[in-house]
């Protein structure tokens, strides 16, 4: 009995090892891991460690002496005005090369433009109101770009009492949690096959959707428009032009139902009436076959190289930079 045992579990390992080797081989899926060193924090804050190297959802990726994502190790500024972009990971582009996201393409495109990508992954609206004050620096500013996710809105802090809510309830299986969160952070930075599996057994886009939409229609978001006053009044202290760019979801493109996009509506609403240019890209992936190319693999709202792409295609036409 326990030879059986044995040579199967060896069949087993054999299996797995064979079929992680497939995944990746044919690239069924993406790693979704970033790279420990690249970041650390400071006063509860996480910032990308200034003139750094590391892997980002697998792509290798640098930052300058600000911690802003740049092309290479010894890239310098050499444009004659400043652009400021403002965002989260789909603006620092997870998974993609510098010079294929929209701000790389951008940056190629726009020689004489230096776009300082101040985006850092897993930003929200408090950590963005944190940054404000280091962009003091600047001398001149010729635009300010924000590119709005929809869960920036998770931070806001009228809603202190659901996270305590939710730090209680996780003080009850500690130990548990630490193991289950341990395990599947080692898995995404891992295992193509883990990602693969995850990816077609439980449909992440469709639940990570769900679970924003039922933020926007549960909770009052008004306080958004305090983070837009602020950044409206710093553009107008270094006489810049500002734009938010309010980006979708995977799952809102699939059917590009009017019901889908509720959450732009009322991120829109609050824009409009603080008098404040904006552009919502979301239903521009709806005039597309199959928007779900666009997206990175089994991701929620990461941009593929294609998304990418697009994105900067939508900048060309609607800001005049």
């Amino acid at each position: 009995m326990k030879k059986i045992i044995f040579i199967n579990s060896i069949i087993l390992i054999f299996m797995i090892i064979f079929l992680e080797i497939f995944a990746n081989f044919f690239k069924l899926s993406g790693l979704m891991g970033i790279e420990s060193g690249l970041i650390y924090n400071k006063s509860g804050i996480h910032y990308l460690k200034p003139n750094s190297t590391g892997a980002v959802f697998e792509k290798k990726v640098y930052t300058d002496k600000n911690g802003y994502r740049v092309p290479n190790k010894n890239f310098s500024y050499q444009g004659e005005k400043n652009i400021l972009i403002i965002g989260d990971s789909q603006t620092f582009g997870n998974g993609v090369l510098e010079e294929e996201t929209f701000i790389g393409l951008l940056r190629n495109k726009f020689e004489n433009l230096n776009f300082y990508n101040s985006a850092v992954p897993g930003y929200q609206i408090k950590q963005h109101k944190e940054n404000l004050k280091k962009f003091i620096y600047f001398k001149e500013v010729h635009k300010v770009i924000y590119f709005f996710t929809l869960n920036d809105v998770y931070d806001l802090s009228n809603l202190i009492k659901q996270k305590e809510d939710i730090i209680q309830k996780d003080k009850k299986e500690p130990k548990e949690l630490k193991i289950k969160n341990f395990i599947n952070s080692f898995l995404r930075n891992k295992s193509y096959l883990y990602m693969y599996l995850k990816g077609i057994t439980s449909d992440p886009s469709k639940r990570w959707y769900q679970n924003i939409d039922s933020f926007y229609a549960s909770k009052d978001i008004s306080l958004t428009s305090n983070y837009f006053k602020e950044l409206k009044i710093f553009s107008e202290k270094y006489n810049a032009e500002l734009y938010v760019v309010i980006l979708p979801y995977e799952y809102q493109t699939r059917s590009c139902k009017s019901d889908d996009f509720k959450p732009q509506a009322k991120i829109s609403k609050i824009l409009f009436n603080n008098k404040i240019k904006f552009f919502d890209f979301s239903k521009d992936f709806c005039n597309h076959t199959n928007p779900k190319k666009y997206f990175y693999k089994f991701d929620p709202a990461h941009f593929s190289v294609l998304g990418h792409k697009l994105i900067y295609k939508l900048i060309n036409e609607k800001i005049n930079l």
